[in-house]
């Protein structure tokens, strides 16, 4: 049984777009027998306007990359630990931010191909 509370999601690597969030550092995931003896983990996400969580993802592994995220935007994660028995646990909240956008070739360029000064310089110039 799920005893005690499990760790919050370790944050990897960040992006403008994307969170790593990898977990289990009790080493409860065992892939040995048969599935439905496995500890299955869910990582959920506040909304920051209801301050409900929605799960995005459920399984057995213990990392996951979230995707599809906005540059510079804090976003709240808690793992579910679910125990073969079905008794689960959440853990603490981890508060990551995403970081800034970098500036592309794909920025560059359309400055470059309308022309517009303004954008170019202030590109060069580090946003």
């Amino acid at each position: 049984t799920p005893s005690s509370k499990p760790h919050p999601p370790v944050v990897g690597r960040v992006t403008h777009h994307s969170i790593e969030l990898y977990w289990d550092l009790e080493k409860r995931a065992k892939r040995q027998g048969p599935q439905e003896q496995w500890f299955r983990f869910s990582i959920e996400e506040e909304d920051p306007k209801t301050h409900a969580y929605g799960i995005i993802y459920t399984g057995y592994a213990t990392k996951h990359v979230v995707e599809g995220l906005e540059p510079r935007t804090l976003y709240r994660f808690r793992l579910k630990v679910t125990s073969p028995s079905g008794e689960y646990e959440y853990s603490p909240v981890v508060s990551v931010s995403t970081t800034r956008e970098p500036i592309s070739n794909e920025h560059f360029h359309r400055a470059v191909s309308v022309n517009d000064e303004d954008l170019l310089v202030r590109i060069l110039q580090g946003g």
